[in-house]
């Protein structure tokens, strides 16, 4: 999680001798995420409706699970 600094991989040894997938995904900058709540927000957008699955913090291991199969739409870990 999060961005920073270098990594450096032999990818021989790190990663195929021990059958290890590395995949990598960029969301948003900071700056763009602010963009975005702010955009919801002078809008008053519904923002419930964007999401169709919703757990709690205690629930992370079945979010993700679930993220995993790709069997749902959009989901949301709350802390409460």
């Amino acid at each position: 999680m999060g961005e920073g600094g270098d990594v450096t991989l032999d990818v021989s040894n790190d990663l195929l001798r021990r059958q290890i997938s590395l995949l990598g995904s960029w969301t948003f900058s900071l700056s763009e995420q602010r963009y975005c709540a702010e955009f919801v927000a002078r809008r008053g957008l519904d923002l419930d409706r964007l999401f169709t699955d919703r757990w709690r913090l205690e629930q992370g291991r079945q979010a993700y699970e679930s993220f995993d199969r790709q069997s749902g739409g959009k989901g949301v870990i709350c802390p409460a």
